[in-house]
């Protein structure tokens, strides 16, 4: 698993649920673009100390990532970022992560637990929104997520 296919996919996804949030207030089911840019990347064993950079991780290792989130894609995108995300994932094989995401609007959240990503896939990763805070507390949907480099352009489907 490289360490870079694995940040862009947690990142994707979780930038994907924060976009979701964005418009979820707004409208009954709500489509999302957003450019989701990777800003930290963090890999400890499972006692929680670091890896350093050249080891490979192992089953019970933990990925965290995080991103900032603009409105578009990566071809075209706003300046300003409108959302963050987080994303924490615990190794469950050589190939395979479950993870769980978070993304910060405004005072809301919107959350998507117990996803797998598969690193030895290309294909775009998708996310249930599982449910969130203050303006997201009944939020459901899916993110899809594709990654772009270290980065990830994400389609989110949201009804609150």
């Amino acid at each position: 698993m490289s360490r870079v296919k694995c940040a862009a996919a947690s990142i994707a996804a979780c930038a994907t649920i924060m976009a979701v949030g964005a418009s979820a207030a707004a409208a009954k089911t709500v489509t999302l673009h957003f450019f989701s840019k990777q800003v930290y990347m963090r890999i400890s064993d499972a006692s929680g100390h670091p890896l350093s950079p050249n080891a490979a991780p192992a089953v019970g290792d933990r990925l965290s990532f995080a991103s900032n989130d603009y409105a578009g894609n990566h071809k075209r995108h706003a300046k300003q970022a409108t959302a963050s995300d987080h994303i924490v994932c615990t190794l469950t094989s050589a190939s395979s992560a479950l993870c769980d995401g978070t993304i910060a609007i405004g005072g809301s959240l919107i959350l998507g637990d117990d996803f797998v990503l598969d690193f030895t896939s290309n294909a775009a990763t998708a996310v249930k929104i599982t449910g969130g805070t203050g303006v997201y507390r009944h939020a459901h949907g899916t993110v899809i997520a594709k990654s772009v480099g270290n980065n990830s352009d994400l389609t989110i489907k949201v009804s609150s």
